[in-house]
């Protein structure tokens, strides 16, 4: 069930002030790593990422709402889980770009000279600042407390990230070689550890 329909104050004060954070977060790194003159090999995949996130979390409120017969056995449990869930893939996410620094764009770039980063996150999983923002978005379907919800925003983020991974794998490959080819066999999970 929504946050906001019969719920106190308090929550719904929670879940306003934790999507702030992970909006504000996000903003942040967009102000921070604007485009640059490099050429791109993007492919559209900035805004398929974008409309993933904006459409899944669309679909997983009117899901939450639709369907309510879907709701977890223990909604108010999942509410603060997904909350939890949440801040974690802005954490997971500010340290995967911090650990790029200047390497890190919002558009697929990939120049000659880049090198491979294998430091902080990247040692566990090749694109964990997409881990964090999978966790975000996961997490939004968690709160609501709908398993239509939680399936909605996992599929969205699977295949708008999942279309952006491609993307940036078939870059890395083709411009860095054999450095990219031998990291991805050291650190063969692209987004989460032991699955995939």
């Amino acid at each position: 069930m929504l946050p906001w329909f019969g719920m106190e104050s308090s929550p719904l004060l929670a879940f306003f002030l934790v999507v702030g954070v992970w909006i504000v977060s996000d903003w942040s790194i967009a102000l921070r790593h604007q485009g640059s003159d490099e050429e791109t090999q993007d492919r559209g995949s900035k805004y398929a990422i974008g409309a993933a996130v904006v459409g899944g979390i669309l679909a997983a409120v009117l899901s939450s709402q639709l369907v309510p017969a879907l709701q977890v056995p223990a909604p108010s449990v999942a509410f603060w889980l997904g909350l939890g869930t949440i801040l974690l893939g802005v954490l997971v996410r500010q340290s995967a770009v911090r650990t790029l620094g200047d390497g890190f764009a919002l558009e697929v770039t990939v120049e000659a000279d880049d090198k491979v980063v294998e430091a902080g996150p990247y040692r566990w999983v090749r694109h964990p600042s997409y881990t964090g923002a999978l966790l975000s978005l996961v997490g939004v379907g968690i709160s609501l407390g709908n398993w239509l919800s939680i399936a909605v925003t996992v599929l969205a983020g699977l295949a708008g990230y999942g279309y952006r991974i491609r993307v940036e794998e078939r870059a890395l490959r083709k411009t860095l070689d054999e450095d990219y080819l031998e990291y991805a066999e050291r650190t063969p999970y692209r987004l989460v550890p032991g699955l995939w």
